[in-house]
């Protein structure tokens, strides 16, 4: 075995001696011609890495921050600008072309005036600095002086306002004019002239930071405008010398405005920029020039060395048909003592290896009998050897197996004890989660015939006294709903009220929706309600106003619940976060009712906790209304405290911190929905009469025709009977489930839009949808503004001409992916088209080729026929070297998105920035 396996080894060696002298030959011919055009590329390389890198030394020559590193940076491009010249006068020489002019004596004087340029913008930019920290440190000294000042004027008044109290004048009403007439007049005038300084001084901060002319002249303007009425308002402030002291620094900011002023030195740099810039856009196309030349060059040493290549090739090409006699050859010596090795060696493996299966299937049998005293032989030895020890180790075995089979019957009898304790223990669990499935259905229903009945009232009541009462109603059941909500979660330890979803709110609508509800239930007990709003709060605010609400509509309610007379106070103020330095809401509701003891105060927050008090009094409620407030102030991350005094009264406070909201992200008011005309047909399945009368009312005023049905299969029939443009199904129908019911709808031709009706707390996902056979799912009670939107959705829109294949292609991938994802690829796509065209428009050659390519890619992805057309053209002329014209392809791009919005709308996608819902 050992000669045979020597045999072919040498075989293997020469066939691997002739590869590498032919190697080493071809290798040498490669070497010779890289020694021969190797360094007129290497130059030619030079030139293009120099020529890279002066682009960069340009830009970063505008933002030099010391005359050192503009120095530094102009001697570096000096450099690469004479390694450029030299490299291609050299290369011309190489390729036998005449020299023409020394590159790069134009680009050089362009750079020493660029590095004069440079130092006198960086001087400017130190000059104006300075200005503006000057400027700053004087505006600090006037606004102290004119806080001096105005702190004097009020103690004036003070003082005068305690002369009227002491009685110390003869006429309190001529003394009352003249206060009025002088000192609170003065202290007026002396607060303007603080907003006239602060304007003009915040302007001038900004100069140093504007580089258009216009805009310089524009603010020197107002400045002079707002100086002007600061010097007249000074002769008002109450001390003379403060007069003139606030004169003399009025005229220092004058002085900014004067030529060499901080406005003149920023004009001056900005025209030093423009002239950077300027001379840099000259030495790029100098540099470009340059380029251009060593490129020819390098191309003709390219087609120098492309000759020797050829050469080098066809003598490879001979050598490699000697080298290839030699392989078979000696393939053909292999297959012959392949023969003799099968013979001699193949047959004693064979039974080798037929006695290993043997042993590893349990047959031990006698000990094998050893052939020969080679490598197999050796083999057939250590197999009687495993042999042996595998027949000692069955034996082993079966009294192992014994052993186990008496354990594992113990095992078992324990795993039966434990599964009948775990089937009683989720018997138990199921029983409590069908109770609260069965509250939240129940209690859910009769409160969306309420909500609904109240909305529908709502639009109905002419008197505007009635329609706020309505209003204040159906505000309160909807209140009453998300409370019923948060005890079902709260009993079923689900913890709802971690999750927040805040929006942006009025504070005064808010406090006055408050007020209006504490008015409401103050009024039966004759109490006095007082509403206090602190003045420069906040108007917009962002949060959970939801909860919040839910905590102060306890708050109010327990306050007048324990008061019998007297008044209820709601006060609202609010704070700045040192931390953070947005505002912290502050509301303190405050009542002169029983109050509470020490030892009452301390248990306030627990569950079920109520005074003996209000026991003995008949005050209903369960005690949960705290506990669940104590919750949702913790998840608002805010503080409830209580202070409260027994038969004097208490005072809640509820301390949230929040953020400045937007006015214009403010959700619109509910009533919008009347503006819809769907004119959609609509069936409504549901087994509650009520419900299907606040649906009726809700969709007829939007312009549907509306039908309804009382259970499952009459509800079938009427889909089979009329065609529907959106079907509304309860999920607890009493005959067939709802589910059931959708997906019978699914699987006919041309399906409606199905939505699920659920009193139930579950989650509107894709999961959830496609579970149900639904696209939609509403909880109970019904939103109009939901309605709208899934009118919105049915109504059938006008989908531009050559947009079906769009329109074909978002469905397959909302069918694919998911709507929410379809969504996010749509709109990324328009997101980023514009900054792709962006670069289209600017690049040239390769990245412009690249460009357009990665542009037609993503619109063959939503089937955008023409604008891929377009950027094809664009992307084969860049790559064949031409500049082609951008119209078209411009025209297709705007084109697209346009097509591409309306076939999204048109399958129901929601693509607006920001947006939360589809």
């Amino acid at each position: 075995m050992i000669q045979i396996l020597s045999a072919m080894a040498a075989l293997a060696v020469m066939v691997g001696v002739v590869a590498i002298a032919v190697n080493r030959y071809l290798a040498q011919s490669q070497t010779d011609l890289i020694n021969t055009n190797l360094p007129a590329m290497e130059l030619a390389s030079r030139v293009g890495s120099a020529a890279e890198g002066v682009g960069n030394l340009v830009a970063a020559f505008e933002r030099p921050d010391t005359p050192e590193d503009l120095d530094r940076i102009a001697a570096a491009l000096e450099e690469a600008v004479d390694r450029i010249g030299t490299g291609v006068l050299k290369l011309e020489r190489m390729t036998s072309q005449g020299a023409g002019e020394r590159a790069g004596m134009r680009a050089n004087d362009l750079v020493d005036r660029m590095r004069r340029s440079g130092l006198e913008r960086l001087q400017l930019t130190a000059r104006v600095q300075a200005s503006a920290k000057r400027l700053a440190s004087q505006g600090a000294a006037i606004n102290a002086l004119i806080e001096a000042q105005k702190d004097l004027a009020r103690l004036r008044i003070t003082a005068g306002i305690a002369g009227l109290y002491d009685g110390g004048a003869d006429d309190p009403r001529k003394a009352l004019d003249t206060l009025a007439d002088d000192a609170f007049f003065a202290f007026e005038r002396v607060t303007e002239m603080a907003r006239t300084v602060d304007a003009a001084r915040l302007q001038l901060q900004q100069v140093k930071e504007l580089t258009a002319p216009e805009a310089l002249a524009a603010i020197g303007a107002e400045i002079s405008s707002l100086l002007d009425q600061a010097e007249r308002r000074a002769r008002f402030l109450p001390s003379s010398s403060a007069q003139v002291d606030a004169i003399a620094l009025l005229q220092d900011y004058r002085r900014a405005l004067a030529p060499g002023g901080i406005i003149d030195q920023q004009t001056r740099r900005t025209a030093l920029q423009s002239v950077i810039a300027s001379d840099s856009g000259r030495l790029g196309q100098a540099i470009s020039q340059m380029s251009d030349r060593a490129r020819i060059a390098r191309e003709n040493v390219q087609a120098q060395g492309l000759a020797g290549i050829a050469a080098a090739q066809a003598r490879a090409r001979t050598l490699a048909l000697a080298l290839l006699a030699v392989v078979v050859a000696a393939t053909i010596a292999a297959f012959v003592l392949w023969l003799y090795a099968r013979r001699q060696l193949v047959t004693r493996l064979a039974n080798v290896s037929g006695r290993i299966v043997a042993v590893a299937g349990g047959e031990y049998g006698d000990p094998m009998p050893i052939s020969g005293q080679d490598e197999i032989g050796r083999m057939e030895k250590a197999l009687n050897i495993l042999r042996r020890r595998a027949h000692e180790a069955a034996r082993l075995r079966s009294h192992l197996e014994e052993a186990v089979i008496a354990r594992t019957g113990d095992v078992v009898t324990e795993m039966k004890l434990s599964n009948v304790a775990r089937a009683e223990a989720e018997a138990a669990d199921r029983s409590k989660t069908e109770f609260l499935a069965r509250m939240s259905h129940e209690i859910r229903t009769p409160l969306n015939g309420i909500i609904g009945m109240l909305g529908l009232l709502e639009d109905e009541t002419e008197d505007p006294d009635a329609r706020g009462r309505v209003r204040t109603a159906h505000r309160s059941a909807c209140e009453l709903l998300e409370l019923t909500n948060d005890v079902l979660s709260y009993s079923d330890t689900q913890g709802r009220a971690d999750r927040l979803t805040p929006v942006h709110f009025l504070l005064r609508d808010f406090v006055g929706q408050l007020g209006h509800h504490l008015q409401s239930l103050a009024a039966s007990k004759q109490l006095e309600a007082v509403i206090d709003l602190s003045e420069p709060a906040p108007p917009v605010l962002f949060g959970d106003i939801t909860k919040i609400r839910q905590v102060m509509i306890n708050l109010l309610s327990n306050a007048v619940k324990y008061t019998e007379r007297g008044s209820v106070t709601l006060l609202v103020d609010h704070a700045i976060s040192p931390e953070t330095g947005q505002p912290v809401l502050s509301m303190t509701v405050a009542d002169t009712g029983a109050g509470m003891s020490s030892e009452a105060m301390a248990t306030a927050f627990d569950e079920y906790s109520r005074t003996d008090q209000a026991r003995r009094d008949g005050v209903e409620g369960l005690g949960l209304g705290l506990a669940i407030s104590r919750s949702l102030t913790a998840a608002l991350g805010g503080a409830l405290s209580v202070e409260s005094e027994k038969d004097v009264g208490s005072r809640f406070t509820l301390t949230v911190p929040l953020t400045i909201g937007d006015a214009d992200l403010i959700p619109e008011d509910a009533s919008n929905w009347q503006k819809v005309e769907a004119g959609c047909a609509v069936l409504v399945i549901d087994d509650h009469k009520v419900n299907r009368m606040v649906a009726r009312g809700y969709l007829e005023r939007m312009g549907c025709d509306v039908s309804e049905a009382a259970n499952g299969a009459a509800g079938l029939a009427a889909e089979e009977e009329t065609r529907f443009d959106l079907i509304l199904i309860d999920l607890d129908l009493p005959d067939i489930s709802g589910k059931e019911v959708a997906a019978r709808i699914k699987r006919r031709t041309e399906a409606p839009l199905r939505v699920a009706l659920t009193a139930h707390l579950i989650e509107d996902n894709d999961e959830n949808r496609a579970a149900l056979n639904v696209a939609r799912i509403l909880t109970k009670p019904i939103s109009p503004r939901a309605l709208a939107e899934l009118l919105a959705l049915c109504a059938p829109a006008e989908v531009p001409q050559g947009a079906e294949g769009v329109l074909d292609s978002l469905r397959g991938d909302i069918a694919d992916l998911g709507a929410e994802t379809t969504a996010l690829i749509v709109r990324d796509f328009l997101d980023s088209l514009q900054d792709e065209l962006d670069t289209l428009r600017s690049a040239s050659g390769d990245a412009r080729r690249k460009a357009a390519h990665r542009i037609r890619g993503a619109a063959s992805n939503f089937r955008l026929d023409a604008l891929a057309g377009a950027l094809a053209e664009v992307e084969a002329s860049a790559e064949n070297g031409g500049d082609p014209s951008l119209a078209r392809a411009l025209k297709a791009a705007e084109d697209a998105a346009k097509t591409l919005k309306a076939a999204a709308k048109t399958a129901g996608l929601q693509i607006d920035e920001g947006s939360t819902k589809r």
